[in-house]
This record gives structure tokens, sequence and C-alpha cells, in this order.
């Protein structure tokens, strides 16, 4: 009956894919006034940009729907038991018992946005809040991480024990895994996904599935006439990052160390880097793949030995930037040549009663010649003043010029009169009934 129930539709497999995030949109289609709640996967291409790879439609979200959905993911990905792959999602309390019974080894990132907009609830009219709130949570070492969080208690402590109590070390970058070379701690690529299907999510739901099918083709084709033509040995994005950083090295200094490593100096920190590793104590290099300033300053210094593009991560090569594209979702053929089924009808999901008061009814939509906004009062536009008195336009009765007219008479009120129920089932007598009509 679950499989009945719920709708899956996979695209594609990526390869060398170890950054993904999940989230749930809400649905209503307008054909069939049924509820229900989309559930998406998007990853991340060598370029970091959005790739969709996996979407279902569920009647209600909870721990059963969402354990259903990790394990098609699951099985579609190989992912196994998340060794190595790392997820990013709200703390919806379902999808955090399907993921623990599901991926037990993933890496389990929570979105801070999610986390501050709680934290803004509970404590509003905090100005310092969200400054000190963010510096927790981009902080890439564990030094920083202290002397963020040490701040926050000192400023309030009662928003310091909320935000502690929602386990500040699964959003903040001092404590991420370095294997996806990703520092991403929101949910916004599932949000900006979101965003494409704004016009999808209210069609029916097959016309639905298939626009988000078409959309993806589209997405991958168009990507891939962007990766044929580029002739950088790195994405796009690489190249803009180490731009960047190269404008900040000026302001390091290094100092050799032994065969490999160097102390380099910023603003009166100093920092260890070890080219052999790829690493710097800043965990910049380490968390994103990419690197640092620091590790720059050290290539700027020892151009003979090192040069930038043999410190980049392989995750950014534009060669698997085109292997990522170089294939796409097969055709499908239009409603007119499905097979039917036969007399076997798919039984709709049960409709949860939801608690708390009931929204109000969708607007009707409004017809061509009608107009888009209508007031609920009568204004005065393109109307002309008549005189009561004279009846005369553009005056009134005060300053009526025909004083001696005497004043116009008012029609009589209409009286109202009763109608019998035997006056109303008699026929008038204008033509034959609709039901009439339908039977001739």
């Amino acid at each position: 009956m679950k499989d009945q129930q719920l709708i899956f539709k996979p695209s594609l497999g990526l390869v060398d894919l170890k950054f993904l995030t999940v989230s749930t949109f809400v649905l209503l289609f307008s054909e069939t006034y049924a509820k229900g709640q989309l559930l998406a996967a998007v990853g991340r291409d060598a370029n970091s940009q959005i790739y969709p790879f996996a979407w279902a439609v569920v009647h209600k979200e909870n721990t059963d729907t969402w354990a259903w959905f990790l394990q098609k993911l699951k099985n579609d990905l190989n992912l196994g038991n998340g060794d190595g792959f790392t997820l990013v999602s709200d703390r919806q309390k379902g999808l955090l018992i399907a993921v623990d019974a599901e991926l037990p080894n993933i890496e389990h990132r929570m979105c801070a946005r999610h986390i501050y907009g709680n934290l803004r609830k509970l404590h509003p009219n905090k100005p310092q809040m969200k400054k000190l709130f963010w510096s927790v949570i981009e902080s890439h070492n564990e030094a920083d991480y202290k002397v963020s969080l040490k701040e926050l208690e000192e400023y309030d402590k009662e928003v310091y024990a909320d935000l502690m109590a929602r386990r500040p070390e699964t959003c903040s970058r001092a404590y991420f895994s370095t294997t996806p070379c990703c520092e991403d701690a929101l949910n916004n690529n599932s949000e900006s996904y979101n965003r494409t299907l704004e016009k999808a999510r209210a069609m029916p739901l097959v016309e639905m599935l298939e626009t988000m099918r078409r959309l993806a083709m589209k997405r991958i084709d168009l990507r891939k006439k962007i990766v044929k033509n580029y002739k950088g040995k790195f994405s796009l994005k690489v190249t803009k990052m180490i731009a960047s950083e190269t404008k900040y090295r000026k302001y390091c200094k290094s100092l050799p160390g032994p065969t490999g490593e160097f102390e380099v100096t910023e603003d009166g920190i100093r920092y260890a880097v070890d080219m052999r590793e790829k690493t710097c104590s800043c965990r910049r290099w380490d968390l994103t793949g990419i690197p640092c300033r620091h590790a720059l300053r050290v290539v700027l210094d020892e151009k003979k030995t090192y040069k930038t593009d043999n410190l980049v991560s392989d995750w950014y090569l534009t060669s698997k930037w085109q292997h990522q594209y170089s294939d796409s979702i097969r055709p499908v053929r239009g409603i007119k040549f499905w097979v039917p089924c036969g007399d076997s009808t798919i039984q709709a999901p049960p409709r949860d009663i939801s608690k708390g008061r009931k929204k109000k009814p969708q607007q009707r939509i409004k017809g061509v010649n009608e107009s888009p906004k209508k007031g609920k009062k009568v204004t005065g536009h393109n109307r002309v003043m008549h005189c009561s008195r004279c009846g005369f336009p553009k005056h009134n009765s005060s300053k009526c010029p025909n004083a001696g007219v005497p004043c116009k008479p008012r029609p009589p009120k209409k009286q109202k009169t009763t109608i019998s129920h035997d006056e109303v089932a008699v026929d008038l007598g204008e033509g034959p009934s609709q039901t009439q009509q339908t039977q001739t």
C-alpha cells in the first residue's frame, strides 16, 4: 500500500557525489484538491551548483515517508551506511529518526538558518544576537568557535543556553568533516530549487511531475553546453575563489619550517601550513579543498617549488564537471502513447485532519474580462454628480443655481411581495428547462 500511495521520480545517479541536501515543500494540487508534500534531494556539482536528482510526493511528512524516501535514495546512489557522505537538512523530527536508522554513519549537518529563526522567535528585539550567532556558525576552527561562543554567553545567557540545547556543533564549520570539500551550513540549495518549482507545484499531480522532469532535462542540457565551451583546468567557482583569496595574501608573511611546513602570520596570529598534506590550521583549505590565503602566500614565496593548480582538490576538476553532465534523463513519450493499465485504480492516500485553525479556502480565479483587483467599496471613479433638486449634472442641491425649481420627486419605494411555493413551482413558459434541453 505504501508504494501505491507514494510517487517517486528518480532522475539520474551521480558519480563522485559526496554532498547532498534534502528538504520538503508543501503542495496543493488545484485540480484534485488533494494536499500533499514534495520531498526532494539536491546535490552539488563540481562548480557548487544545484543538481536535483530525486523527488517524491507523499501525503504527509513523517518518519515512515522519510524512511521510504531515504531507502530509495540509498539504493539508487549506493550510499551504504553513509560513510564519506554529508547531508544537510532542517531539524524535522521524522527526518532525524529516519536518517539515524537508514544512514547511521553519514555526517548530518543542521541548517543554521532554521536554528537562527527559532532563536529569533524566542528572543526578539536582540540586535546583537544575529552577529554573534553567525560568528559562531562561521568559525572554521575550534579556537574561533570557543571565542565566539563566549562572546554570545556574555551578551545573553538565555540565548546561549537555548543555542547549546540545539547542539551548535552540528551547524558550525569548526566541526565539519573535510571529506566532502564543502563548508555549507545552510539548506539554501533546496530552498533555491523550491523557488524554481513555484509554477509546477500549482499543477495537477502528473503534470507537475512531468514538468519537474523536463526542467531537470533542460538544466542538464544548459550546463552541458557551458561545460563544453569551458577551457580551464578547474571549475569557475575555484577560479573566482582563488582570485579573491590572492588579494589578501599580501597581508601575510611566511616562515619556512621542516620540509613542506611553513608558519604564516596574519594580523599577529600564526598559522601552521602543511603543503604536503594540503592543510592549514585556519581549516579553510581543509574544508573547501581550495588553497587559503596562507597557502597562497607560501606559493608566492616558493614559486619554484609549489604551483596553485597542484593544491586544489580533484573534486573541482573540469573533467569531473564534464563527466557529471555527460548523461541526461531519457525522454518519455506523451500520454497519447501510454499503455492502459487495466481497470485497477490507485487508491488515494488517507487525509489526516490537521490540528489548529483551518486555513482560508483558495480564492476563486478571476475571469479574463474581470478586474484583477476588486475593492469592497464602490468608488466614485468615472461617475458624474447630479443635483437632487433639478436633476442637472455637475453640481449638488446645496449649490443649485435653479433655486426656484421645485425638488424632483423621488420614485416610490418598492413594496416587498411574498410569493407562495405554488407560484414558484409554476413553469414561466420561457422555453424548455436545462434538463429538457439535455434530453432533447
